[in-house]
């Protein structure tokens, strides 16, 4: 319950790293969509949050788990977080930071004005999938991704074959 109101905490309050920008006053639009992406924003100004997600792929593992690969990149001036990822075909995810494999703060993973950040590398940071369940023959799986300013976005990732 303490992570939800943390998480709920930093949604309304919008990132602390010294910068001044606010919670986003409006709900993000979609500006484009297709399997494995996704562009995101609010407004049409810079300073207003924007992502783009490219190469949202799942690779289901051979134990049950999988691992969701994807760049998100932070389109706008402003520092975004990118804090939680879930899936109705999950019992979990957890984001785990690069190097040693520990679990990301409750802030989440900095995505820096116009930076990108990989998911699903050796050495980057991994979104690990609990408990995965992909039906035979999918295609797509639904991903909920939620940031700090620009709020809950949905895209739907493509189904990779089984690792393992």
């Amino acid at each position: 319950m303490a992570a939800l109101l943390a998480v709920g905490a930093l949604v309304t309050t919008g990132c602390s790293d010294g910068d001044k920008a606010g919670p986003v006053p409006t709900r993000a639009v979609s500006e484009s969509s297709a399997p494995g992406q996704l562009t995101v924003k609010v407004g049409s100004t810079e300073d207003m949050p924007a992502v783009t997600i490219t190469g949202a792929t799942v690779r289901p593992g051979a134990d049950g788990e999988g691992e969701l690969a994807m760049v998100v990149h932070n389109d706008s001036t402003i520092p975004e977080h990118l804090v939680m990822v879930s899936s109705s075909q999950t019992g979990g995810a957890v984001l785990k930071s690069p190097g040693n494999g520990g679990t990301v703060p409750p802030v989440g993973v900095l995505l820096a004005p116009g930076s990108s950040v990989t998911f699903g590398t050796q050495d980057g940071y991994h979104v690990v999938l609990q408990h995965l369940n992909v039906p035979s023959g999918a295609k797509e799986v639904p991903v909920s991704v939620l940031f700090a300013r620009l709020g809950m976005v949905q895209l739907k990732a493509i189904a990779g074959e089984k690792q393992g």
